[in-house]
């Protein structure tokens, strides 16, 4: 292959590039829905989430001239990579679960002790919930995290005495990407309009009844290689590089 060719149509995004779209994307999910913790879908949201973490701190309770991280859970769901006991079928049509919170992480209750601030989530009831990932594709990762989430935090809920009901916050869900593929998806997502303020949200039983869409940067349907899934760093960075200097020729002849 020659040095000004491209092996492929792919979009290979640089950590440059994508950690500076997660900063910027930051101050909007900061001013919009503040996030009392994050949700990283694996493993493309674990990266994003950290980014995220950097920008998102908070003004600590105990110290307000000090600012601390806010908790990171994890989740694992697959939908494209082949993972034991699912079948050729399966793959790219149906999500599988391969990691999940337990009880006790979502409502919060059963801990031991006083828990010391950023050091546990305390539960997601009564949270400002950011769920993370690296891509919108087909939305169908999205949704059953969400959907999956909201139904636990429900149960949890309904399990609290009238008293402990009383003295909840609401719960909200967010959900942040890296990049929005522009494509008709195949998942759907209750979403709430960009800027409406908090007190217009719909309540019921406790948990907001929409969420909130954040996106780095929208896309064109096409295949993206993220720099954390190579294996030659190096060559990822080249083919970007290539990428732009071809784009801006092309740009300059027209």
């Amino acid at each position: 292959m020659s040095t000004s060719e491209l092996p492929d149509d792919h979009f290979r995004p640089t950590y440059e590039e994508i950690h500076v779209q997660i900063g910027e994307a930051a101050q909007r999910i900061k001013n919009d829905f503040d996030p009392d913790l994050m949700v990283a879908i694996g493993g493309g949201g674990f990266y994003p989430a950290r980014v995220l973490r950097t920008f998102l701190k908070k003004p600590s309770a105990l110290d307000p001239s000090k600012l601390r991280n806010i908790p990171i859970q994890a989740i694992g769901l697959s939908l494209y990579e082949e993972v034991s006991g699912t079948s050729e079928g399966q793959i790219g049509n149906e999500v599988v679960r391969t990691q999940w919170l337990d009880a006790k992480t979502v409502s919060g209750k059963g801990v031991k002790g006083k828990i010391e601030e950023g050091k546990d989530a305390g539960g997601l009831l009564g949270k400002n919930v950011l769920i993370v990932d690296e891509v919108d594709d087909s939305r169908t990762t999205l949704q059953y995290a969400y959907n999956e989430l909201l139904k636990d935090v429900r149960s949890a809920i309904s399990a609290l005495s009238e008293e402990e009901k009383k003295d909840l916050a609401p719960t909200r869900f967010a959900i942040f990407v890296v990049h929005n593929k522009n494509k008709e998806k195949r998942g759907t997502l209750p979403m709430l309009p960009d800027g409406l303020p908090k007190e217009q949200e719909e309540i019921q039983n406790g948990v907001c009844t929409a969420v909130r869409y954040f996106a780095g940067a929208e896309i064109d349907d096409v295949w993206c290689c993220y720099p954390w899934e190579e294996t030659d760093i190096i060559e990822h960075n080249r083919l970007a590089a290539l990428a732009k200097e071809i784009k801006a020729r092309q740009a300059s002849t027209n």
